[in-house]
């Protein structure tokens, strides 16, 4: 690779550092060349090193610095602002507790975590790490769901990556560059024709190349640090904003157009394996840990790469994924049971019909016959990701569990018809982009 060169004299320093504001300011997520750089910045957020260090972006647009590093500030800075600690910084975020804001949340402030070093008083030297800094709300609600605005990650690293690398795991220690964009694989995608109520294509692949946290995974606590501009809160909103992207992904813009929303995507479910690999587990919890199977397995369709393919089958953990641990056919076993809920248990009858349960593969006792069971809406969002899997060539088969795409045909059925509880367009309903590209594509060959 060609190093960018120091600039010798003064002159050309200004100009080459004009250019590379310039470039930042301009440049869309297309992966930049290396350079030499003082300070680097995104969303808001700005990172200053001790000198000039080689710096480059993924494919998404974050950015990365060869390590080691010395950091000697973050802006905007953490502080305290009206007896509220603010814009933290925390490194490899991985557990219930954040480094990022003292407001009270579900997830509890630990001082210690906040690594910035206008909070602890020095400079913050990383040889391989993932450094995730974030603006904090103004005035976020009062039960701290969420707290904080942005989140952007920065990559210390000790190779220099080739251009179109994807972002390694921000959960792990080691920072490996495992996957680029020259391996995606765009013959698994469809090119449907849009269909009404289809969201705006730029929009929607600027918050796919946003960070996805799940520094803790499969705890509704999560919510206090899932920032406002990069993601939705509670887990029917990321299970319908993962799906309205999935769908997207399949409509009949040209490769070119489409290429953030597919980076963007697959950085995402990249993420959602590097989570899992450092413990993480999205089961079943009523309306919360939806959503993440399909990003995660279109990730591993999309590189060929068969260990994420692997970990999407649903033989390896019933209730890895709240998607799997929820669904299933129904059983004489599930009517024999005694049920704890308002609907009561099963009949003869019913054996062998799919059926949504609340933690079914953990509580099946808490199963509930009755179609308005508490959180059964959440297959307003389950519509978006079986269709995307169906129509994303090898994920049926790699998904391995009929029972779920099986329900979500019954689901469908029932609240489309007369008498569906939510229906479309509702709060907890079938969106109606997600109603317009099943009605459309459902029967695609």
């Amino acid at each position: 690779m060609i190093r960018a060169y120091r600039p010798f004299t003064k002159t050309v320093r200004a100009l080459s550092l004009l250019m590379a504001v310039l470039a930042m300011l301009f440049a869309s997520t297309a992966v930049l060349a290396q350079t030499m750089a003082s300070s680097v910045s995104q969303h808001g957020i700005t990172w200053y090193f001790d000198q000039e260090h080689e710096v480059g972006r993924y494919a998404n647009g974050d950015w990365w610095v060869l390590g080691p590093v010395t950091i000697t500030n973050i802006t905007p800075e953490s502080g305290v602002y009206d007896g509220r600690i603010k814009h933290g910084s925390q490194v490899n975020p991985v557990g219930s507790r954040q480094g990022f804001d003292d407001h009270p949340g579900d997830m509890s402030y630990a001082p210690e975590l906040n690594v910035a070093p206008s909070m602890t008083g020095e400079s913050l030297t990383l040889t391989q790490a993932s450094l995730v800094s974030s603006i904090s709300l103004e005035n976020p609600r009062s039960s701290g769901r969420p707290i904080v605005r942005d989140l952007a990650v920065l990559t210390v690293t000790t190779e220099v990556p080739r251009a179109g690398s994807f972002r390694p795991s921000p959960y792990s220690t080691t920072k490996e560059h495992k996957w680029n964009e020259s391996d995606l694989d765009y013959s698994i995608l469809r090119s449907l024709p849009r269909v009404a109520n289809t969201p705006d294509l730029k929009t929607s692949s600027a918050r796919a190349l946003r960070f996805w946290t799940e520094q803790a995974a499969g705890s509704w606590r999560q919510r206090t640090v899932q920032a406002s501009n990069n993601m939705p809160n509670y887990g029917r909103d990321i299970q319908n904003g993962s799906g309205r992207l999935l769908l997207m992904l399949h409509l009949d813009y040209p490769k070119g157009e489409k290429r953030d929303l597919y980076v963007g995507l697959v950085q995402m479910g990249l993420d959602i394996y590097g989570r899992f690999l450092e413990g993480g587990t999205w089961m079943s919890n009523g309306g919360h840990n939806a959503g993440r199977k399909m990003p995660m397995l279109l990730a591993g369709l999309a590189l060929g790469d068969a260990d994420i393919i692997a970990r999407a089958n649903r033989d390896e953990d019933p209730d890895r994924f709240q998607d799997d641990g929820q669904t299933f056919y129904i059983t004489q076993e599930d009517v024999d049971r005694e049920h704890r809920e308002r609907g009561g248990g099963y009949t003869t009858d019913m054996i062998g019909t799919p059926e949504w349960g609340i933690r079914h593969a953990t509580d099946p006792r808490r199963d509930d016959a009755d179609w308005g069971a508490r959180y059964r809406w959440i297959g307003g969002g389950m519509v978006a990701h079986a269709l995307a899997a169906r129509l994303t060539e090898g994920a049926i088969d790699a998904w391995n569990w009929p029972a779920y795409f099986d329900y979500v045909d019954r689901y469908y059925s029932i609240e489309t018809g007369p008498d569906g509880r939510e229906g479309v367009g509702t709060t907890n309903g079938i969106h109606p982009f997600f109603y317009a590209m099943w009605n459309a594509y459902r029967h695609a060959d």
